[in-house]
């Protein structure tokens, strides 16, 4: 029904086995290339002391499966009453067809229309984006958006310089993970549900992190198929955009930075997170904070920042939320929110 608005429903996340250290990254790096970093450089440069690696035969699809049977638990959804389901993740399972269409044959969300959105770290801000849209315009009730993140599979080992650790540094962060969302229409909602967000997008930066492998321009040769970037370069580029766009956001809904309860951003160092934090004057310790123990988990660590929230009592009926997102290209995402 037109003119009604998506509220969140449930939330899941799931986290692989396999916990790897910054230590332990770091004798790999040795052990793969001969490069040896100083101990606890790692962690000291990034504030992640563990993340957590899948195993050889978990797929991206098994990872957004397990967090979205806890998200429609949550929620008392069946997967059978799924309208949409959305696959929002920077990997994927196989080229083609979308990944989507594993993750429905798993669910057994067989009535559902399903497709892949891909946008590098901002993947599950668009598709909640694309899932509140198509609630507004009556073209579904209930959705799911569902991350799948296996990124272990782009870390480049082979460091052998300090030229080389300045642009593979960013993938030594990297850690594996599963997030997801339902959302459903509401009419009144007692005042809960998505509010006006924004986007921007700074396209002249898509150099700054990259797969290069996959496509027209360099196919599936495996020395393109690992992830590099930029880490000084997108940091500036992150306290340059983000700031502003999230005091715009607030502005137009009449919040001010104090008023926000919960704040899920997406992570990649522990310090970047505190600088923005100070920046758009919401206070630390109202940032969930994933990065320190489960690393840059791209796409899932706004959803996965959500989920840990519920999970600690920090989520209430009325709490005043915002995610902001920050992807690869470069682009930059503030959803607000309320609970």
């Amino acid at each position: 029904m037109a003119g009604e608005k998506a509220v969140f429903a449930g939330v899941g996340h799931h986290l692989p086995e396999h916990e790897v250290s910054s230590t332990d990254v770091e004798r790999r790096v040795y052990e793969m290339a001969q490069f040896q970093l100083p101990a606890g450089l790692l962690q000291k440069l990034t504030g992640i002391e563990s993340r957590h690696y899948r195993s050889d035969d978990e797929q991206a699809s098994d990872l957004a499966l397990k967090a979205s049977v806890r998200a429609l638990e949550r929620a008392s959804i069946d997967p059978a009453d799924l309208d949409v389901v959305i696959f929002a993740s920077c990997t994927q399972d196989i080229s083609e067809p979308a990944t989507a269409n594993i993750l429905q044959e798993k669910l057994g969300a067989k009535r559902s229309h399903v497709f892949d959105i891909k946008n590098a770290c901002n993947s599950f801000l668009n598709g909640l984006d694309v899932a509140d849209s198509l609630i507004r315009a009556g073209k579904a009730r209930t959705v799911l958006i569902a991350v799948g993140e296996t990124l272990s599979c782009c870390i480049d080992w082979r460091i052998t310089s300090k030229d080389q650790l300045r642009t593979g540094m960013s993938g030594l962060t990297l850690g594996d993970a599963g997030a997801a969302a339902v959302v459903r229409a509401e009419t009144n909602g007692n005042g809960r549900g998505l509010l006006p967000s924004a986007f921007q997008t700074y396209g002249d930066q898509w150099r700054l992190a990259t797969v290069l492998g996959g496509g027209s321009m360099h196919r599936f040769a495996e020395e393109y198929s690992y992830f590099s970037g930029e880490s000084r370069l997108l940091r500036e580029q992150a306290l340059k955009h983000i700031p502003g766009l999230v005091q715009k956001v607030l502005a137009n809904i009449g919040w001010r930075a104090e008023d926000v309860d919960v704040a899920c951003c997406h992570q990649i160092t522990v310090d970047l997170v505190d600088a923005i934090a100070e920046m758009c004057g919401v206070p630390a310790e109202r940032c969930v904070l994933s990065v320190r123990d489960c690393g840059n988990t791209a796409a899932a660590s706004i959803p996965l920042g959500l989920s840990r929230a519920v999970d600690e009592g920090r989520l209430y009926p009325g709490a005043k939320v915002i995610l902001v997102g920050a992807a690869a290209g470069f682009s930059v995402g503030v959803v607000p929110l309320v609970w």
